[in-house]
């Protein structure tokens, strides 16, 4: 994306990221579809989901949907995924970053309920502004509106 318009939506990119707690997960489990309702957290350009249930087969792909509540923002990613275990270092990592974004009654069932973390690679992503506006993102358009700081550091460094 050239970075003009990258500076006209990034800050679109952040504030949906901050003000939206639930995602919808659309995959394929199975060859059934299934869609998830759930809570999301981004670390290092990754989300990681607590699904409420179980998927019938381990996901390979996913769309990711958030929305901002007035629905004049929405983001959409295609992404691989792959479920986390709970031995693995990141599924302690991402756990508390999902505990600390829920609400704190909710958090508690998740990490007892709900038995599968799943961490989604964004592959290509879509971003409707205003529903007039339309653009295509990738993964490290992600990163850049996500982490601005880190991309000034890096720059300033060089």
């Amino acid at each position: 994306m050239p970075e003009s318009i990258f500076k006209q939506v990034s800050l679109d990119i952040l504030r949906l990221h901050q003000k939206a707690v639930h995602t919808l997960l659309a995959t394929e489990c199975s060859g059934c579809p299934e869609i998830h309702n759930a809570v999301f957290v981004t670390l290092n350009g990754r989300y990681y989901v607590w699904l409420p249930e179980n998927p019938q087969s381990e996901p390979e792909t996913g769309i990711l949907l958030i929305e901002a509540e007035d629905a004049a923002t929405r983001l959409s990613w295609v992404a691989s995924a792959r479920r986390l275990k709970k031995k693995d270092s990141l599924y302690c990592r991402a756990a508390a970053a999902l505990q600390r974004r829920s609400q704190p009654s909710q958090a508690a069932f998740c990490q007892t309920e709900c038995p599968c973390l799943l961490e989604l690679t964004p592959q290509q992503g879509r971003l409707t502004v205003d529903d007039n506006r339309d653009f295509t993102l990738s993964p490290s358009d992600l990163m850049k509106a996500l982490y601005p700081a880190k991309q000034t550091i890096e720059v300033f460094a060089l």
